[in-house]
């Protein structure tokens, strides 16, 4: 899962990394829905009366030339396409890089050809992917020569390189010969001439693979120019960015880590090549500034782009005064996670009490309300594919989430199901809960105490920083936290596999940095995904997901809290257009005027 840029506590998600098979921090998949997921956020209402600004248009009437002037209290981690996996280093990454495919910003569930020349061919069996690329696509200087398969090859070789490392290669990349893989060839990965790549896969793993082909694992890298830097472990490449190679529309011209990174045009590009269109001759970002003073400079600019989620109050501000230069997409989802392998938690029909208990809509309060987010009923998202398959907002018709401020009524129906004839738990046990000492984390904690005790359990809160939630507790096995209130996740691509399987499949549990919080481990439900997983015919796939997505939502493993949404500032002057897969601005598609 994306690692996304820290974000003030009304809006931050919690998350860690897919790679490390589990994960945790702020969301997105063939789509027939055009308006984006904006637009899908909007009709399900979770911005609902917010009219002004919010407009995911990839047209607003740009003009090319001019510098685009962006700001940002946060920094940059990897602009290595190997190694880049924060939300605000795709920013850089996808205007100066180009994978095999990625996203028109108004529709992130549409998947379309970048590098490649056309979608990628998957075999029946599922087993084998191959992928053309197109022939005129150059580097920039001075390697000035034209891409080849190859450099998509050494690219995937990097990504199993230890020197490189990368986050996501193990859980999406399951090619022959890639686990004994140290960054040299793998026997999985042919290159029959210099447009070809295939890829032979260990498992029926084709539809999920060609999805995941949208990651920036998938950006060639030229071997004659990051191969010696590859060789020091980490890899020098990451640590001199103004030394890679660019096949995007920008190229980097200066870095100053934490602090300044300048864009300008790669002359080697060739627009017609190229679905972005590239406004703005130069672009400038400086980061390191103090997110307040940042949020309310970019309100009274008129050309400045802020690259952070405003702080509440400036958000407030721009919601009440100026809202046309506030914009909004979807992110991710959160939820309260119930330990499924611990007890009282192990009780299915107890955890159904718990869920139909908890007043969801206290949760979206707690959070700053309709404008960021909406309360959820399962867990794929609106901006998902399968979303409407899944019911879409009503959800399955569960009775247990039937009510978003809790039914006492249902709740005791099923502590009477779990084993508890007077419907309020008996049992010994207290209830340990963990949860950010960050804003809202504490009122979330509160929240689902209240829906605990009202049910007869005892319970002990502790509140620790958001990272200690998920290292030292919710995401370490052995501490057996019975309830993470504040756990939060967002796809690393608009496929449902990135939405489910490592926050609820069995497979995915590991002993530290578990992003499968609930700890379920359903045999049933491990099938089912594994099963979806192979299927690549896009309308049973979704279905299926669907299916997959109901019988998670069925055994309760968690209490779906909110569908979140990301709120952005721009200048009055300033053409911003929000890429609704990474929940940012998309450099390549704004412009200054």
């Amino acid at each position: 899962m994306r690692i996304p840029k820290a974000l003030p506590a009304a809006l931050a998600v919690g998350a860690t990394a897919l790679a490390v098979a589990a994960c945790g921090s702020g969301g997105g998949s063939s789509s027939s829905s055009g308006g984006g997921n904006a637009g899908t956020a909007q009709s399900n209402g979770a911005a609902a009366g917010f009219t002004g600004g919010a407009n995911i248009a990839v047209k607003q009437g740009q003009t090319k030339g001019g510098t685009l002037n962006l700001i940002s209290a946060e920094g940059w981690e990897h602009l290595d396409p190997g190694q880049s996996y924060f939300q605000i280093d795709y920013n850089v990454v996808y205007a100066t890089q180009r994978p095999l495919y990625g996203y028109m910003p108004d529709n992130g569930k549409k998947v379309v050809p970048d590098l490649a020349a056309g979608p990628p061919q998957i075999s029946k069996d599922g087993k084998t992917v191959t992928v053309k690329i197109k022939p005129n696509v150059k580097w920039s200087p001075p390697l000035n020569r034209t891409v080849t398969s190859a450099d998509v090859k050494y690219a995937f070789e990097r990504d199993f390189n230890p020197n490189v490392p990368n986050a996501y290669a193990s859980s999406y990349y399951p090619i022959v010969g890639s686990d004994k893989s140290k960054g040299g060839p793998i026997s999985g990965i042919s290159t029959p001439d210099k447009t070809t790549i295939v890829f032979h896969l260990k498992t029926a793993f084709g539809g999920t693979f060609a999805q995941s082909l949208t990651l920036p694992g998938s950006a060639a890298v030229p071997k004659e120019v990051a191969g010696s830097m590859d060789k020091k472990n980490p890899t020098a490449y990451d640590s001199t960015p103004t030394k890679q190679a660019f096949d995007g529309p920008y190229m980097i011209q200066s870095y100053n880590a934490g602090r300044s990174i300048t864009l300008v045009r790669n002359p080697n590009w060739n627009p017609t090549t190229d679905f972005r269109p590239a406004y703005a001759d130069k672009i400038v970002w400086k980061a390191g500034a103090d997110a307040n003073v940042a949020a309310r400079q970019t309100l009274d600019s008129p050309d400045l782009l802020m690259m952070d989620t405003p702080p509440a109050p400036v958000l407030k501000t721009a919601y009440q005064s100026k809202r046309k230069q506030l914009s909004v997409a979807p992110l991710g989802d959160y939820y309260a996670t119930l330990n499924t392998q611990t007890p009282p938690f192990n009780n299915v029909n107890l955890r159904r009490a718990v869920v139909a208990a908890a007043d969801r809509q206290a949760y979206l309060l707690a959070r700053g309300g309709k404008l960021v987010g909406q309360v959820a009923t399962h867990f794929l998202g609106p901006t998902d594919a399968a979303f409407n398959a899944a019911g879409g907002a009503n959800g399955f018709g569960f009775d247990f989430l039937k009510n978003p401020s809790g039914d006492m009524q249902v709740a005791t129906k099923y502590m009477k199901a779990a084993g508890y004839a007077s419907g309020k738990y008996t049992g010994k046990e207290t209830v340990l809960i963990v949860g950010s000492n960050a804003d809202p984390g504490p009122k979330e904690m509160q929240i689902v105490q209240n829906g605990l005790n009202s049910l007869g359990f005892k319970t002990q809160i502790k509140a620790v920083p958001q990272q200690t939630m998920y290292s030292k507790f919710c995401g370490y096995v052995k501490a057996k936290v019975q309830v993470c209130p504040t756990a939060g996740w967002i796809p690393d691509f608009s496929d449902a596999y990135a939405y489910l399987y490592v926050p609820f499949s069995g497979k995915a549990i590991i002993p530290v940095n578990n992003s499968n919080w609930a700890v379920l481990n359903d045999p049933k439900i491990n099938a089912a995904m594994d099963q979806a997983a192979a299927i690549t015919d896009p309308q049973k796939r979704i279905q299926a997901w669907a299916n997959v997505d109901k019988m998670i939502t069925s055994t309760a493993p968690a209490i779906p809290e909110i569908w979140a949404t990301n709120a952005l500032l721009k200048g009055n002057a300033v053409k911003g257009v929000l890429d609704t897969w990474n929940d940012d601005w998309d450099l390549s598609f704004s412009s200054p005027h």
